[in-house]
């Protein structure tokens, strides 16, 4: 196949290693149709390519570019722009009322029109001309207006369906406190089914992000769990932040336990309160310390991690690591956020290798604290004697009565401080025990949580920091 003619880079874009990879791959053997077909897989449509002489390649590269541009009204984006050998390149297409200019050719501004000026949605087309030939390319583009969320979290509820979601990304999880980088792109980490979420996409210093609808309800949103993250331009991630894609409002569905405390109803991250089983009352697992959710398992009686999908679909696996000096630090689990951390004998079985931390989790909310805003990860005197209103008999975990408000706590297990693993089952295959992280420290390498299985209950057993356990969040 002769190769192509012209190069456009960034969120529209031109053909670079994507044709490369193709013929690598040995699926660039049937048609041109092929060929338009897999770039359509990237949101570009080229149109009138044809076939060239071997010093006029047409390439095309799409790094980290949305399906979908969207807009506020008035808003204006730019894209890198890169072409190759063209003789001239113009603005083609534009929606009605959208200004959009190329100031170079290494630029494409896009401005929506104001509210009530223009249409909401369209096409933006580039062409570029050779000799005879002509190649154009096209982005998606849509006024949708956003709803920004003020209070800065390492957690974020988003409950809204088909909506636009922003929040800030230039600072780390509950302070006012720099990334310290400079976001240039942001992306889905992972997401625990396909295509839980739509387009995400840094937004000047926001991340921008939609939520899709419940297949079988359009009014409800998508219901599941994911990480976003910024990158800076070495694609390092500078920070992540969970997403909640939930129809629970804990404002409003909460539990007052005896203490005055009062308790969200459900785990973190998990689909409901268990009224409907016990396995989608599971939440995320976390290291103690650590803001970022590690993954459940992917039944109630499994020891294998439920399936996570990233901005196309394909798999996301987290993997375990053994803490050393290199990895068992706090930059380094803020790098690599799908990594396992597991403790050994030198770390104390933490997952920070030297330098143990009591301060990450408090009793005040801290920094890396991954409950939402206005929620944190509770002091044990929450389940000071909490044995004593037990609700009926075990079954995958404790009901519990405070005077007439029952709260479900599931037997969801663990991960392994030592291997990392879950370990949410006993040996005839049954859910058994529970273990639920607090703020409270108990040692150098160890703190403590609330801890039950089918004969007991204690409320402030120490275990060590590199175990995965849930979160349950109490009220600020």
């Amino acid at each position: 196949m002769p190769p192509f003619d012209c190069e456009l880079k960034g969120i529209l874009v031109t053909l670079p290693e994507i044709l490369k990879t193709i013929v690598n791959m040995k699926i660039f053997k049937h048609s041109f149709t092929t060929l338009c077909a897999m770039l359509a897989t990237v949101a570009m449509i080229f149109t009138s390519c044809e076939n060239d002489d071997e010093d006029n390649q047409l390439r095309v590269t799409l790094p980290d570019a949305p399906t979908t541009a969207y807009f506020d009204y008035g808003q204006t984006h730019s894209f890198e722009v890169s072409m190759k050998k063209e003789h001239s390149y113009e603005i083609e297409e534009a929606p009605e009322g959208w200004k959009v200019e190329l100031p170079s050719k290494t630029l494409l501004k896009v401005t929506a029109p104001a509210k009530g000026a223009g249409t909401m949605s369209g096409v933006v087309k580039i062409s570029v001309h050779r000799k005879e030939r002509t190649v154009s390319a096209q982005l998606k583009v849509e006024v949708l207006p956003a709803t920004t969320i003020a209070q800065n979290a390492n957690c974020y509820i988003l409950s809204i369906p088909n909506n636009r979601y922003k929040i800030k990304a230039t600072v780390k999880g509950n302070s006012s406190q720099s990334i310290g980088g400079t976001p240039a792109s942001a992306a889905i980490l992972w997401q625990t089914s396909k295509d839980l979420l739509g387009t995400v996409m840094l937004d000047e210093d926001h991340i921008s992000i939609v939520t899709t609808a419940d297949p079988n309800d359009s009014n409800k949103i998508n219901e599941g769990n994911a990480v976003v993250v910024v990158k800076d331009a070495d694609e390092n991630v500078l920070w992540s932040w969970h997403l909640w894609l939930t129809n629970y409002d804990p404002a409003t569905e909460n539990v007052t336990y005896p203490d005055g405390s009062v308790m969200m109803d459900r785990n973190l991250g998990a689909k409901s309160n268990g009224s409907d089983n016990a396995y989608n009352a599971y939440g995320m697992f976390y290291q103690w310390g650590r803001k970022d959710p590690l993954i459940m398992s992917d039944a109630a009686t499994s020891t294998s991690n439920a399936s996570t999908y990233g901005p196309l679909n394909t798999n996301i696996a987290f993997t375990t690591m053994e803490c050393d000096e290199e990895t068992g630090t706090i930059d380094y689990a803020i790098k690599f956020p799908t990594r396992i951390l597991r403790g050994n004998e030198e770390s104390g079985y933490d997952w920070l290798y030297k330098s143990h931390d009591a301060s990450l989790w408090s009793t005040s909310k801290t920094m890396y604290d991954p409950c939402p805003a206005g929620w944190k990860v509770p002091a044990t005197n929450v389940w000071k004697g909490i044995a004593e209103f037990v609700d009926g008999e075990f079954e995958g975990g404790w009901h519990f009565n405070f005077g007439g408000q029952t709260t479900f706590y599931p037997a969801a297990g663990r991960r392994s401080f030592s291997k990392g693993v879950l370990t949410n089952v006993n040996h005839d295959g049954t859910p058994y025990t529970g273990y639920y992280w607090s703020a409270n420290s108990a040692a150098s390498n160890k703190s403590n949580g609330l801890y039950f299985n089918i004969d007991g209950i204690e409320n402030a057993q120490a275990n060590y920091r590199a175990g995965g356990f849930q979160v349950r969040c109490v009220k600020e």
